[in-house]
């Protein structure tokens, strides 16, 4: 782990004395975190509904205020750095016990689902009534009599009532993952010992339990099929196991799955490797397209993704990511444009895909792209100082024009910025670099065109610079267009098809003209600890030990100069970027 989850951690938890002590560590005032837990009425805490699970019951849902509630993810974090105090990360993630609620420790439902993997039987069930099984007088308990905590009785008291919501945890509360976690370990090591004891594997994701064998007879210990019947049962050992650790088992849960048959566990199927299933992933794959080229998509129940309903585009999204996310576990996860010798992947092309729509096509303020990181960086700044400035205010700036040039806070643009992320670098080829926005601006054009009939309204607008490295992007541009005449970036912007524009950086005539030469140039030679700016710096080239680069002089020169630096003459390069948003 190379950061802590929470600046607080054990040791300090343990040395508090009293609600003040503990009140520090979260981060708020005695008379704040009282106030919330002791003298505000249960119906003020809390506001409670239900939601459709999978099966058609509803789960009961409990989310606390937002007070209560930033309480409680401070406490979470606090727990979370406790939890990764006492057990680290572990060495072999395969075979930890629990796999749910694992914040830093490298753990997932892929490595739940990884234990399980090639076994002749595979025997799911799960805890019925997860969160309300752990009352206040257990969390009290737990914190005061477990030999890591052993809390004071009113620093335990008050993490209880901090808690919990009519005498258990709420699910919906953020701190109801973790504590459930810490108590839920005698159960963990009751169900190890009794896998052991029968030669079975075992794994639990939060309120779900796996146990797998490949002997030759499932042990009836754990799980058992009644001569004539069809469904499994829990066995007597495994049930008392749960019951002695104060929880109870679900039995309209239990199933078996053995090696002729899909087997399963957390959503993964796990007959010869990891992987999502099938029919989720049509499902997934069907709606996609349909969002795509519809505009909407309806998940009905035989796609095994969602009961009957209409997706959002968030949710498909996410979707989309799970599907990468255990689908890379067995590919290395790298970019499109790495294979080279090999097809890509269909799920990675959808992805793509699904990444245009999401990202771009659906955008909905205009959409800026620049060549690199800094870039975004310096127009940020420029819209700031030229925030009077009557076209920017309306234009780039949604709400009112008050900018605080001491803190990124409060801001609100008018436009979205496309930075360049680790999934859009993979997806988009938008890693950084002129080199990327030409294929881009091709791979715009054609996707718009196979999407939704009903084009989009608001313009994608690519800003470069000036210079020979934007010879390939005037090539492009000539090509999309058509153009019969030479294209040189000598207009202020040109129109490439559909939504998409390119804005060249106002050189005034001037050749090899880039961003940072609007920037005025007695910045330009300001130093850093000694070092002068090194602004064109190739590709994996090595700055010398008397140099700095762009990133820092974006940082650490203009951005850190805030409110000093005048960027009045990105004016020009503002108004052109006004001009498109305002084009009827």
């Amino acid at each position: 782990m190379s950061s802590r989850i929470y600046a607080f951690g054990l040791d300090d938890l343990t040395a508090c004395v009293d609600l003040g002590d503990l009140a520090r560590i979260l981060g708020v005032r005695p008379q704040f975190l009282s106030k919330q837990i002791y003298h505000t009425p249960d119906f003020q805490k809390y506001e409670t509904f239900k939601i459709p699970k999978k099966d058609g019951s509803k789960r009961q849902i409990s989310a606390p205020n937002k007070k209560l509630k930033f309480i409680q993810s401070r406490l979470s974090r606090l727990l979370y750095q406790c939890y990764f105090d006492i057990h680290g990360v572990p060495k072999f993630p395969g075979r930890a016990l629990s796999h749910g609620f694992q914040k830093g420790r490298n753990l997932s439902i892929f490595t739940n689902a990884k234990r399980h993997t090639g076994k002749r039987y595979v025997f799911n069930t799960d805890i019925e009534s997860f969160f309300p099984s752990f009352n206040f007088g257990r969390v009290r308990g737990y914190f005061m009599k477990n030999q890591h905590f052993q809390l004071k009785p009113t620093v335990a008291t008050v993490i209880a009532q901090t808690a919990c919501f009519q005498n258990a945890l709420p699910q919906g509360a953020p701190s109801s993952p973790i504590i459930s976690e810490f108590i839920s370990q005698t159960l963990d090591y009751r169900l190890q010992a009794l896998a052991q004891k029968y030669r079975c594997s075992y794994s639990r994701y939060a309120d779900d339990i796996t146990f797998s064998t490949n002997l030759k007879q499932f042990p009836s210990a754990i799980a058992f099929c009644p001569p004539g019947e069809v469904n499994w049962r829990e066995g007597s050992s495994l049930e008392k196991a749960v019951l002695s650790s104060g929880l109870k088992l679900n039995s309209k849960k239990a199933r078996m799955q053995q090696s002729y048959q899909r087997q399963a566990t957390t959503g993964l199927t796990v007959n010869d490797k990891v992987n999502v299933g099938t029919y989720y992933y049509k499902g997934v794959r069907f709606c996609a397209h349909a969002m795509m080229t519809k505009g909407k998509a309806v998940a009905k129940s035989r796609l095994s993704i969602a009961n009957n309903g209409e997706l959002s585009k968030h949710e498909l999204w996410g979707m989309l990511c799970h599907i990468n996310d255990i689908k890379g576990r067995e590919l290395p996860h790298k970019a499109l444009r790495a294979f080279k010798t090999s097809p890509v992947p269909s799920y990675l092309k959808l992805m793509r895909d699904f990444y245009h729509y999401y990202r771009i096509h659906t955008a909905e303020k205009p959409l800026i792209i620049c060549e690199g990181k800094t870039d975004y960086i310096y127009l940020k700044e420029a819209i700031r100082w030229n925030v009077t400035d009557a076209r920017v205010k309306k234009n780039l700036i949604n709400g009112p024009a008050v900018i605080n040039f001491t803190s990124d806070k409060g801001d609100h643009w008018g436009v979205d910025f496309v930075n360049h992320s680790n999934m859009a670098g993979n997806l988009l080829d938008l890693a950084g670099g002129g080199g990327d926005l030409p294929k881009f601006a091709t791979f715009h054009i054609e996707r718009v065109k196979k999407l939704l009939s009903e084009k989009p309204s608001l313009p994608v607008i690519i800003i470069v610079d000036n210079d020979k490295q934007s010879e390939g992007m005037w090539s492009t541009i000539k090509s999309l267009t058509e153009s019969k005449n030479a294209i040189t970036g000598s207009e202020p912007y040109y129109h490439v098809g559909e939504n998409l524009y390119v804005v060249p950086i106002p050189s005034g005539g001037k050749k090899d003209f880039y961003i940072e030469k609007l920037i005025p140039p007695k910045w330009l030679k300001r130093k850093l600890d000694g070092k002068t700016l090194k602004l064109n710096q190739k590709k994996n080239e090595k700055l010398n030990p008397s140099e700095y680069g762009k990133m820092d002089f974006a940082n650490k020169v203009i951005k850190a100069n805030r409110g000093e630096v005048d960027l009045t003459s990105f004016l020009p390069l503002l108004h052109t970027i006004c001009d498109i948003i305002e084009f009827p």
